[in-house]
């Protein structure tokens, strides 16, 4: 993970503390430009389509931070993705533009199943008026991973420590 400014490097290191809770990576993508008539591209196919629609694409000067995360399919792992699932619905009650969702590729290409081997989690953490320079944004995540560790050592959640 050392390829990511701090701020994501720990944010992500934070979620993948979580037991069962595997494969985190994120990325960046500028909404800016992107219109509703382009989502059915599948290089598009990682976006939150429903919510994109709804404003027919992204808006002026808006940016997605996208985390992932896999799940080891154990117990564990189940209580972790509830955990997440309370924590960033609460912060998107507190104001903050955040959805956690699940992802998954078609059930069969071709001749060759893949379902129970795709399904993906994201967070996408909208930024509108995105400045020029990256730090705020990653002052924002800092921000929002010191919540998550605040809430997980809070409730108790278990961690692979």
């Amino acid at each position: 993970m050392g390829e990511y400014p701090k701020e994501i490097d720990l944010f992500q290191k934070t979620i993948g503390s979580l037991k069962g809770i595997e494969n985190v990576c994120s990325g960046i993508d500028n909404l800016e430009g992107i219109k509703g008539s382009d989502l059915g591209d599948v290089s598009f196919s990682h976006l939150p389509v429903a919510t994109l629609l709804r404003t027919d694409g992204g808006l002026k000067d808006e940016v997605m931070l996208q985390f992932e995360f896999t799940l080891d399919k154990s117990t564990e792992s189940l209580i972790s993705l509830e955990f997440l699932s309370w924590f960033f619905r609460d912060q998107a009650r507190s104001g903050e533009l955040l959805q956690l969702r699940s992802f998954a590729l078609p059930p069969k290409i071709h001749d060759r199943f893949q379902i129970g081997e795709t399904l993906k989690f994201h967070i996408d953490y909208f930024i509108e008026d995105a400045p020029e320079s990256l730090q705020p944004i990653l002052d924002r995540v800092l921000n929002l991973n010191k919540s998550l560790e605040l809430f997980i050592k809070l409730y108790e959640i278990p961690t692979q420590d």
